[in-house]
C-alpha cells in the first residue's frame, strides 16, 4: 500500500460528481438508441462478443433494468481535470477495501478513523432500493453473493460484519443461496459464473422482483459503449435523436476523453455507416482513414480492447517501443519480431475478431509515495495514481470517493501490477 494519500480538493470533486451523474444518466438513452432496428449492426459490433444472460440483458428495454445500487466510474487525470474512463456496474467490493485502506492509513498516523465510509453509503443505497420495491422488514436478511474462493473474501467479510447493526448480512455462494431465503442480494459475482444455476439465472432475469442489486449490466462496461456515448454527445442531430439534453452533452464532452471505435473490416463498417440516417454526419469512425496518423503520432493515443479488463489489453502509445509493451504485443499477435504501430493497426483492421477502441491519451497525475511491502516502508516511488467515484440510480446520490490505485506506469490497475493509496476529498 502507498503511504501518501491522493488528495482532491472539494472544489474540484463536487463538479466532477455532478457531471458524472449526468454522464451516467445518458447510458439508458444511448443503449435504447443502439437497440433500434436500424442500428442492429452497431449492436453487434458493441455487444456481439457477449453470450447468454449478458447478451439477453443488452437486448432488453433499458427502463426494465435501470436501478443500480452502485456503479463505479474509474477516473484519470488530464492536466488539472478528472476524466471518466471506465464504468463498473457489477457490484464491486471496492467500497470495503477503500474504507479498509483509509482506516489502516489513519491508524498508522495516529488519526481517528472516519466514523462513516463508503460501505455505509452502499448499504444506504441497497436499502433505499429495497424499500422502493416494497421491502418492509425492519432488519432485512441480506445475501452477499460471491463465488467459491473469491479473491476479495476479506472485503466481503468486512461488509458482513460492518452491516450487522442494520441488516442480517450473510456471505453465501450460489449453491448456498438456493437453499436459503433472503430479502435482498448484494451481487459480487459475474453473471457468466451463474450459467449452471437455473434458479439464479431466473432471478437475475427479473432482478428487481428478486431484489438483486445490481442488475446484469455488462453492456454498460464495454469500452466501445462508452465510445458511443462520446460519439452521441459530439453530434447535434444525433444527440437530439437519442434524447440527450444540453446539460448531459456538456458534461459528457467535458468528462469523457475523445474515444472512437476502430473501423475493422471484420465489423463491416460500411454496412454499419449506411445504416445511419444519411443526413446525420456521425463521427462514428475515427478522424483518419488509415493507420498512418496513428503510426506518426501514436504517443497521443491509447488503444484498448473493448471487452478487456484489468489493464492487460491496454496499449499506451507513448510506451509503444518499451520492452514490456512489445512483449505483450508479440504475445497478442503471436509474432517474434518488433510490432510497429502500423503492423498493429493492420492486425486490428483485418485480423482481430475483437472490437478495439482508440482514445486520446491523458496526461495522468504523478504521485510520489513510499510503498509498504510486508509491513515495511519500501523505496519511494514516483508513479501514477487514478481515482474512482461511486454513483447509483433511482435513489439519493451516492458520491463518496473510492480508493486510488497506484502504479509505476500509466496503466494504473491492480491487475496490471499496481497497488493502493488512500484517497481523500479535502474539505
Amino acid at each position: 500500500m502507498a503511504q501518501n494519500p491522493v488528495i482532491v480538493k472539494r472544489s474540484e470533486w463536487d463538479p466532477m460528481v455532478q457531471d458524472a451523474r449526468l454522464v451516467l444518466s445518458c447510458f439508458p438513452l444511448v443503449l435504447g438508441w443502439i437497440q433500434r432496428k436500424e442500428n442492429q449492426s452497431l449492436w453487434q459490433i458493441l455487444f456481439g462478443g457477449m453470450t447468454g444472460i449478458e447478451a439477453d440483458a443488452a437486448h432488453r428495454d433499458p427502463a426494465e433494468t435501470w436501478g443500480h445500487a452502485t456503479i463505479r466510474f474509474d477516473l484519470f487525470w488530464h492536466n488539472d481535470g478528472l476524466k471518466l474512463i471506465e464504468a463498473n456496474c457489477t457490484i464491486p467490493a471496492m467500497q470495503a477495501y477503500s474504507d479498509m485502506v483509509l482506516a489502516a492509513w489513519s491508524e498508522s498516523r495516529g488519526l481517528a478513523v472516519p466514523p462513516r465510509g463508503n460501505s455505509d453509503d452502499l448499504l444506504d443505497s441497497l436499502l433505499a432500493l429495497y424499500r422502493r420495491d416494497g421491502g418492509q422488514a425492519q432488519r432485512p436478511r441480506l445475501a452477499i453473493l460471491h463465488r467459491e474462493g473469491d479473491a476479495q473474501l476479506a472485503e466481503l467479510e468486512y461488509l458482513a460484519q460492518h452491516w450487522q447493526d442494520r441488516v442480517d448480512a450473510v456471505r453465501v455462494t450460489p449453491s448456498q443461496w438456493t437453499e436459503q431465503a433472503f430479502d435482498l442480494v448484494y451481487r459480487h459475482i459475474f453473471a457468466t459464473r451463474l450459467s449452471q444455476q437455473p434458479k439464479l439465472q431466473m432471478a437475475l432475469h427479473d432482478s428487481r422482483r428478486s431484489r438483486i442489486y445490481n442488475p446484469v449490466s455488462a453492456h454498460y462496461e464495454v469500452k466501445a459503449f462508452l465510445a458511443m456515448v462520446s460519439v452521441v454527445a459530439s453530434d447535434d442531430r444525433l444527440a437530439s435523436s437519442v434524447g440527450i439534453s444540453r446539460d448531459q452533452r456538456e458534461a459528457t464532452m467535458k468528462r469523457l476523453p475523445w474515444t472512437r471505435i476502430i473501423p475493422s473490416q471484420k465489423h463491416q463498417v460500411d454496412v454499419v455507416r449506411k445504416a445511419f440516417d444519411a443526413k446525420i454526419d456521425i463521427d462514428f469512425h475515427i478522424d483518419f482513414d488509415s493507420g498512418s496518423d496513428f503510426a506518426k503520432h501514436c504517443e497521443n493515443y491509447v488503444i484498448k480492447n473493448s471487452l478487456g479488463y484489468g489493464g492487460h489489453l491496454v496499449f499506451v502509445g507513448s510506451e509503444w517501443h518499451q520492452g514490456a509493451t512489445q512483449d505483450r504485443l508479440k504475445r497478442l499477435l503471436k509474432m517474434n519480431h518488433q510490432v510497429s504501430p502500423e503492423v498493429f493497426w493492420c492486425w486490428v483492421m483485418t485480423e482481430s475478431e475483437d472490437t478495439w477502441v482508440i482514445q486520446k491519451r491523458m496526461s495522468g497525475r504523478r504521485h510520489k509515495s513510499k510503498v509498504t511491502v510486508d509491513g515495511r516502508d519500501f523505496l519511494e516511488v514516483d508513479g501514477y495514481a487514478d481515482a474512482s467515484v461511486f454513483l447509483n440510480t433511482g435513489t439519493e446520490p451516492l458520491c463518496g470517493g473510492g480508493v486510488s490505485r497506484f502504479a509505476s506506469g500509466p496503466v494504473v490497475n491492480i491487475g496490471a501490477g499496481g497497488g493502493l493509496a488512500p484517497f481523500i476529498v479535502e474539505s
